[in-house]
């Protein structure tokens, strides 16, 4: 079979819908069967990989013979591909949302500065689509309450949720925050929330710590385009929020 990788044009065919059966099937691909190998079916190969426990360096947006075999269950991980599987097998929904928030780091607007990315086209608004990223990564392992076009697009309606414990959210002390746990900004001090993300390094002594945030950057902390890992302290955070059901 040929190697399926990025290319311009994109490649297209039957091999490419067996490819996203496969990893649809192994749980890696929750997109659309069109037999295009773009972005997305790519960084789901790379999520396939992590969950088989592919060493980290063979770890590429490809698809070929032995990532196929491993799918179909026709070849079996090694011992020690089994033994990094189960170290990075996710504890609960917190954790597998940040597996799959940090398969999409890099992923940009495009075009840049307008609000189109998968992420808004799949929840059904263009705006704003830090939450959008949020709701789409916690939908894609199976959070009950964060659907598409019904909750959540706006931060401070979390907030509110969360505070209420509703929707299977609840606030979490400061110290007690892990990682995939879900933090709302406050940049003003005002009392609302500007802007999210996950977790990705729990807070240390001094309250720095890491966040997985869709539609920032270094130059504009809520409205920057992109996916990127940032680094944070508590004092911009307004609460953080556990997702439990």
């Amino acid at each position: 079979m040929r190697v399926l990788s990025l290319t311009s044009p994109p490649m297209k065919g039957n091999d490419v819908k067996n490819a996203q059966r496969r990893l649809r099937e192994f749980g890696a691909w929750s997109g659309k069967i069109d037999g295009v190998f773009g972005e997305q079916t790519a960084r789901a190969c790379t999520q396939a990989k992590w969950m088989l426990g592919y060493a980290e360096k063979n770890i590429r947006p490809t698809y070929g013979t032995d990532l196929s075999a491993y799918l179909s269950g026709a070849k079996k991980p090694t011992l020690l591909m089994q033994q990094r599987a189960k170290k990075r097998k996710p504890k609960n929904l917190g954790e597998a949302a940040l597996v799959v928030a940090r398969s999409f780091i890099g992923t940009k607007e495009n075009p840049p500065n307008s609000n189109k990315t998968m992420f808004s086209s799949w929840y059904g608004i263009t705006g704003p689509w830090c939450l959008m990223f949020v709701t789409y990564c916690f939908n894609s392992v199976g959070a009950k309450h964060f659907k598409p076009g019904i909750r959540w697009a706006y931060c401070p309606f979390m907030v509110n949720d969360a505070r209420a414990q509703r929707y299977g959210l609840t606030v979490v002390p400061k110290d007690k925050v892990k990682a995939g746990d879900i933090v709302l900004f406050d940049w003003k001090g005002d009392g609302v929330s500007d802007h999210v993300g996950i977790v990705s390094v729990a807070p240390n002594r001094y309250g720095d710590f890491k966040a997985v945030e869709g539609n920032t950057s270094h130059g504009n902390d809520s409205d920057g385009g992109a996916v990127m890992v940032r680094d944070r302290n508590t004092s911009q955070v307004i609460c953080f929020v556990r997702v439990w059901e």
